[in-house]
This record gives C-alpha cells, sequence and structure tokens, in this order.
C-alpha cells in the first residue's frame, strides 16, 4: 500500500489541498480524521482564508417558512467561467442555527426518524416549525462569519461559522435609555460587541439617514466597516466605522469632477442627488472599495478606490452593459459580489433573483443573466469568504460556550430543506421577460408621470 496525504510533509499536503474548492475541502474533511484533522490544523485554515475568494451565499428569504441552508455560488470545476449554457446545481449547502434549538429537541427527540410496528426505520415526515419562534435573519459577514438577527426587532442574535458549523449565542443589546433618545435627531445610538465578552459597548450615535433608511449596503474593508447613507442633497455619502479606533468618519467618494463626466450634474454640483443615491450599492472586489452606480439605464457604472482611504484614486473601471441587444433592461440595483480569477465580475439582482455575470474580457459580448431555480420563494445573497478558522480560535473568553450546529440539530429535516437549488443560465426571449423593462416601458412610464 503506497503512501497516503498524511504520510507527506505538512506543507506539501497544505498545498494539495489548497487548490481545492470549498465544496471538495468540505468532502475531504469527512472521508477520515487524518484529513480532517489537516484540514482543520490552524496554520492550513489561516493559509486557507487568506488565500480564499469571496463568492455570492444565496439563502431563501420566505417569511412564512424556515430554511437553515445557505449556497455558496462557487464557479463549476469544468467551467471556472460560466461560458456556456448550463444548469447548475449549488452543491455547496451551508447551514445556520435554529433560534430556538432546545424548543425542537425537547419536543421533537429525534423528529426525522422513527421505528415502525415491524422493528424497522421508518422516516417521518418533513418538520414544519413557525418562523416566529424560530426562524433567524442572516445580517452580514465578516471575515468568514456570519451575523444572525432575530426577525422582529433585528438585534443581533448570534454569530456563526457555516463552514465549521460553530455559532456563539450574544448577549442582549443594551437598550436606549430616554436620555439617550435625544441623540436619535442627529444619528442611531451605537454599541459595539468583543466576542466572547459578555456586554455590549456603547459608542456614541452612528451617522444616519433623516429619511429613515438602513445602513445601505455595509461592508467591511480595513478594519472598517462602511455603509452608504442616503439622504438629500448630500455629498460625503459613504461612512465608515473603524473597530480599532472606534470612531465614526466619512470616506471620500469620486470627485464630482469624474462622475460627472459620465451623466448630467446635479442643480447643488457639490451635493448627490437622491435619486441617484438610490441607485448605488457599495461593496469591495478583490480587497478594494468598489461603488456600483445603476442609475444609468441598461449599465452599471463600477467604481474602484484603487488606494483605500485617498480620494484621487477612485477609477471608473468598467462601464457594464445590462441590456439586451433588443434594448431591455432589469430595472434595480446589482449588489458586486465577486471579482473571479478567471477575470469574471459576479453581482446579484435581487427583484430577480438572479446572478449577473460580466467577464472583462469579453467586454462586448450579451450579458449572462444566471436565475435561481429549484425553491419558488425570494432570495438574499452577500458576499461571503468560507472560513476554515474555528470560532474558538476567535472569542476571548475560554469560559464562553462555542456551540455546534451539527452536534445539536443534525437529525432535524426541515420542510424544503431536501431540495435542491440551481442556477441557470437564462433564454431572454422566454425566462426573464416578465423581470425585463424596455426603452419604451420607460417612456411610456416617463410619459404617465408628466400627465
Amino acid at each position: 500500500m503506497g503512501p497516503s496525504l498524511e504520510d507527506l510533509p505538512k506543507p506539501i499536503s497544505f498545498d494539495i489541498l489548497l487548490r481545492l474548492s470549498t465544496k471538495r475541502l468540505l468532502i475531504c474533511r469527512c472521508v477520515c480524521k487524518p484529513w480532517r484533522n489537516l484540514i482543520l490544523d490552524p496554520e492550513f485554515a489561516r493559509l486557507h482564508f487568506e488565500r480564499a475568494e469571496a463568492f455570492p451565499l444565496i439563502w431563501s428569504s420566505s417569511r412564512t417558512h424556515i430554511s437553515r441552508n445557505l449556497y455558496l455560488v462557487e464557479p463549476p470545476e469544468d467551467n471556472p467561467g460560466f461560458e456556456s449554457h448550463f444548469q447548475m446545481e449549488l452543491e455547496t449547502k451551508l447551514k445556520i442555527p435554529l433560534r430556538n434549538a432546545e424548543l425542537v429537541m425537547n419536543g421533537e427527540g429525534d423528529a426525522n426518524v422513527g421505528c415502525s410496528s415491524k422493528g424497522g426505520v421508518k422516516r417521518k415526515r418533513c418538520l414544519k416549525l413557525r418562523p416566529e419562534e424560530h426562524k433567524l435573519n442572516v445580517v452580514n459577514s465578516c471575515n468568514g462569519l456570519l451575523c444572525l438577527s432575530e426577525p422582529s426587532l433585528n438585534h443581533p442574535f448570534m454569530v456563526c461559522n457555516p463552514i465549521t458549523g460553530e455559532f456563539i449565542n450574544l448577549p442582549i443589546p443594551t437598550q436606549a435609555d430616554e436620555s439617550s433618545n435625544r441623540e436619535f435627531h442627529s444619528g442611531r445610538v451605537a454599541e459595539i460587541h468583543t466576542l466572547g465578552t459578555r456586554s455590549w459597548k456603547r459608542i456614541g450615535c452612528a451617522p444616519c439617514s433623516s429619511l429613515g433608511y438602513n445602513l445601505g449596503f455595509p461592508t467591511y474593508l480595513s478594519g472598517s466597516l462602511h455603509w452608504l447613507l442616503i439622504d438629500i442633497n448630500i455629498s460625503d455619502y459613504i461612512i465608515s466605522f473603524n473597530f480599532d479606533t472606534e470612531r465614526f468618519k466619512s470616506v471620500p467618494p469620486p470627485s464630482n469632477n469624474k462622475f460627472f463626466l459620465i451623466r448630467e450634474p446635479p442643480r447643488n454640483f457639490g451635493e448627490m442627488s437622491l435619486d441617484v443615491l438610490r441607485n448605488m450599492s457599495l461593496g469591495t472586489l478583490r480587497g478594494r472599495l468598489c461603488l456600483c452606480d445603476c442609475s444609468c439605464y441598461g449599465y452599471i457604472d463600477l467604481w474602484v478606490m484603487e488606494k483605500y482611504g485617498v480620494q484621487e484614486s477612485w477609477k471608473n473601471a468598467f462601464c457594464i452593459g445590462t441590456h439586451t441587444d433588443d434594448a431591455r433592461w432589469l430595472c434595480g440595483l446589482y449588489e458586486p459580489m465577486s471579482y473571479l480569477r478567471s477575470g469574471a465580475i459576479l453581482f446579484f439582482h435581487r427583484l430577480s433573483k438572479t446572478v449577473f455575470y460580466y467577464d472583462v474580457k469579453e467586454q462586448f459580448s450579451s450579458p449572462k443573466f444566471l436565475k435561481v431555480r429549484g425553491i419558488k420563494s425570494k432570495f438574499e445573497a452577500i458576499a461571503h469568504i468560507p472560513s476554515f478558522i474555528s470560532l474558538k480560535d476567535t472569542v476571548t473568553d475560554d469560559d464562553r460556550e462555542v456551540l455546534n450546529i451539527t452536534s445539536r440539530c443534525a437529525g432535524f429535516k426541515l420542510q424544503g430543506e431536501t431540495k435542491a437549488l440551481f442556477l441557470e443560465i437564462e433564454d431572454f426571449d422566454t425566462d426573464l421577460d416578465s423581470d425585463f423593462i424596455t426603452l419604451y416601458d420607460l417612456q411610456y412610464s416617463d410619459t404617465t408621470r408628466s400627465d
């Protein structure tokens, strides 16, 4: 019998494993204990995270049923650029916890397996749980971890690593007292929490919209959280919070001299109009802050900040056509998700449940829309970097309990969780026809509005 992977020097074993996709690594982790130990080795986890790409992480956002499934959109190994028509099953399927798993375990036992009268094993129906008791919302992703909230108040509830299956419950945030309510006129009371500690720390007021908009597209980069401040006639519309200094500040957006070279400037040249801000999204691509302007019908202007914090380094990297040959396009925002090594950029279009694919090497080719199929539901997506780093290596308090999804709820199956999810390149003439608008629709809408 020849040598196995564990017989090789550790650097060589790591080099082999680092070439595998997340899906393959999850499979290898289950093959045998030596392979599992290699993949969960802290040194390998660190090396993997340093090289890992961000991919869209998609989940069902239905309000009427619960699904713990998350789907990581990795390019197919035999077709890394999505070059041809295909139907791709999203096989990298991850899970988040239930909000009240103890209620399910105590009330149902092993809810999906029972004994028949003849002593055999009989499968039970999948569980149907009440969303108001068990559902968790995915808030955002940072350093391979997900922040989950309970839906009614949207308070942070737990932090989870969907790759390792580990999660930790968060303490209840401090409620704003009567004296601090006065601060809401100039901002929203903000608190931060250090994983493993048992409390939240109030840090003052975060700048917020006078129009009631939530934080627009929260994005982590360079030790800071960034978001769009959507308000009336505002010039500093990219806001950041630095976790080291615990301070809020604005990040300089593209200068108006550059920005309005490609569109008509607003009445007040130093300010950004509300209509333009409503059609912007924020994200990161290959470690750089980027801004997507979708206010020009049928196009995405993708701005990239080449040097963080330097306004002059903003570059209008791509002007991406999203219209078909017969002048149809999807209205709504495109959110930047991933800039793949193959040279393709992936966006998510929430209104149509579509991943938009753009190949920078083929700028004049027809746009490709990959529709989410398999489950009748609305979907959400965020950019997520998969991480094999254990949550136990992140928590500061050794006494803080780190739980695991697989050890607590592995036997449960919920309705809809067994169904497969697919991405399929769509035919413009049939599949997306109801989602598209045309130049005629736009002109008719403008005429109706003026009447």
